[in-house]
């Protein structure tokens, strides 16, 4: 799975996770909570979708940061730190 997949199956999980809101509110730097107003019930949905839908992903008791919430940028980071993938240099 490359890493614009995984990107767009993360912005999938939000959509299908956050009621009300859109594809064009979610950019890199949307704020999940302030801007898309995921809350502790919406993330866990979040976090058993992406679970479900990027092959090998998992998350990691021992890792996952409340700071990784922090926007699409930040838990985009996180997917691919935990897949061992390196984060495309236009991210960085």
């Amino acid at each position: 799975m490359d890493t614009h997949t995984i990107l767009d199956t993360i912005k999938d999980g939000l959509l299908d996770s956050i009621p009300n809101i859109t594809k064009d509110q979610i950019k890199l730097d949307s704020h999940l909570k302030n801007d898309l107003g995921i809350d502790s019930l919406s993330s866990m949905f979040f976090l058993t979708y992406l679970e479900d839908n990027i092959r090998g992903f998992v998350v990691n008791a021992d890792t996952i940061e409340a700071r990784h919430f922090n926007t699409l940028q930040t838990i985009f980071e996180y997917v691919l730190s935990e897949m061992n993938i390196e984060i495309p240099s236009t991210l960085a």
